[in-house]
């Protein structure tokens, strides 16, 4: 036996419509809750958090161009290297040649000479 006993109320379906409100505004509201309330500070841990690591990418990328451009120069100046050694060889050896048919010329001459001279 209820204790207030008015009898039947004239809106009876409105406890159930405002349940069914209050539920609908409650799902409508949580994504707000969960996702809209921020927190200043580890929002700025996260900016900061993120601006290390593009530093740190930047600098990392800046450091292994450094490294390749290094290994370039290197590269570079071995194959100059190599380069004038080859030149320096087929230079001496062009001369060497050259020397080589002057003296041998040179003995055929003399021989020439000497034949010519003792006949």
């Amino acid at each position: 036996m209820p204790t207030n006993d008015r009898g039947l109320s004239s809106n009876a379906g409105m406890t159930h419509s405002m349940k069914l409100w209050l539920v609908v505004g409650a799902l409508v509201v949580a994504p707000t809750v969960v996702y809209g309330w921020h927190d200043h500070h580890g929002e700025a841990r996260r900016m900061s958090a993120e601006i290390r690591r593009e530093w740190r990418d930047a600098v990392r990328d800046s450091r292994r161009a450094m490294a390749e451009a290094r290994r370039e120069m290197l590269r570079a100046g071995m194959e100059r290297r190599r380069a004038i050694r080859e030149t320096y060889r087929e230079a001496t050896r062009d001369t060497r040649e050259r020397v080589r048919q002057t003296m041998r010329d040179a003995r055929r001459q003399v021989r020439d000479a000497t034949r010519w001279y003792f006949r």
